[in-house]
């Protein structure tokens, strides 16, 4: 087998996998981390969230240089947002099962 797999020496399933992650690379947004959704009063007493109904927020939180950090998603952004953090996690799923069967594949080599 050379460096570079051909279309023929790959599994159906492997075949699958990566033209799902072709499909995904060339047409989406992605962004690692996990959404937060928080709840809490703004501190004015004549509104809303003083009687109880808090305002709520969605975070976007990633280790970054081994150090938390998190951003507020604005509340028009938030569908995109949640759509490239879902499709982070897509790929990464599925790069994760094309390397799971090249190790399968290298290990059947050492045999």
């Amino acid at each position: 087998m050379g460096d570079t797999p051909t279309r023929a020496s790959l599994s159906a399933a492997e075949r699958d996998f990566r033209s799902r992650i072709a499909q995904l690379a060339s047409s989406r947004w992605f962004l690692r981390g996990t959404l937060s959704e928080r709840s809490g009063k703004c501190g004015k007493p004549t509104c809303h969230c003083a009687k109880g109904e808090l305002h709520r927020s969605l975070y976007l939180v990633q280790s970054h240089g081994g150090k938390p950090r998190q951003i507020c998603v604005p509340q028009d952004w938030q569908a995109r947002i949640r759509q490239a953090v879902n499709d982070y996690q897509q790929l990464q799923q599925l790069l994760d099962e094309v390397s799971e069967l090249e190790w399968k594949r290298l290990r059947e080599r050492k045999r």
